[in-house]
């Protein structure tokens, strides 16, 4: 008999100690990995809140792309007339709506999708009270999302999006030389006015403390199971008979 099994205060059982063994350095790897992410969300969140704060830049004269997610923008163009996309949302104040997305054309030809704000759900429908037309404003940039396998298929045919998959709105609005990201605008309007800006009030979830401490938890709770049931049998702190 080895040392394990003579040792008068622990003799370990063998298939709850593979378990543990296996068990206790997963989770204690995802509590670390959650910790690795929390600074990732920290230092992604300080950089958006120092793009957002700063003075807008022209978009005449850049070339958003991915890297440049949260600057802000200042814009000049033609709302294009022919297409709008609907995406599906709630609002604190006004309940059930749809955010407009609509593609916007600038002077010099380049074509981006623009979330131009919250409408009601019973304005949907009423397109003809905000297409075409020219517009200035200021804009954050922001990356298009991809559909996953656990996100509700887009219904082009009734327009109703789930997901912001720009890239195949702008394909659906005849295609053109589009920006790789998005315009989510900014600005206050009148309150019988629609759409309404505000979908650019940015905020990052970030509960990676709350999942470290969760997995970290667990991990603690699993050795304090390992050794009370050692003890109940007779085999952590008791010598043989």
């Amino acid at each position: 008999m080895n040392f394990l099994t003579t040792n008068p205060y622990f003799r370990p059982l063998l298939w709850p100690t593979i378990f543990l063994s296996v068990s206790l350095p997963i989770l204690l790897w995802l509590g670390t990995w959650q910790l690795q992410r929390l600074d990732w969300k920290l230092a992604l969140t300080s950089q958006m809140e120092a793009r957002l704060g700063a003075p807008a830049t022209d978009i005449a004269g850049a070339t958003p792309g991915f890297s440049d997610e949260f600057r802000r923008y200042s814009v000049s163009g033609v709302f294009d007339k022919g297409a709008e996309f609907h995406w599906l949302t709630t609002s604190d104040g006004y309940g059930i709506g749809y955010l407009i997305f609509s593609p916007f054309e600038m002077p010099d030809g380049r074509r981006v999708i623009v979330n131009r704000g919250y409408v009601p759900a019973l304005l949907k429908d009423a397109i003809g009270d905000r297409r075409g037309g020219s517009a200035t404003f200021e804009a954050i940039a922001r990356i298009p999302e991809t559909p996953g396998s656990l996100d509700a298929t887009n219904d082009v045919e009734a327009n109703i999006w789930f997901t912001r998959d720009t890239v195949v709105m702008a394909e659906l609005a005849g295609g053109g030389n589009y920006l790789p990201v998005y315009l989510e605008q900014l600005g206050e309007v009148p309150e019988n006015v629609w759409p309404k800006p505000g979908a650019a009030r940015v905020k990052l979830v970030n509960n990676h403390l709350d999942y470290a401490l969760t997995w970290y938890g667990l991990a603690g709770v699993l050795l304090v199971i390992y050794l009370v049931f050692h003890r109940s049998q007779g085999r952590l702190g008791r010598p043989l008979e």
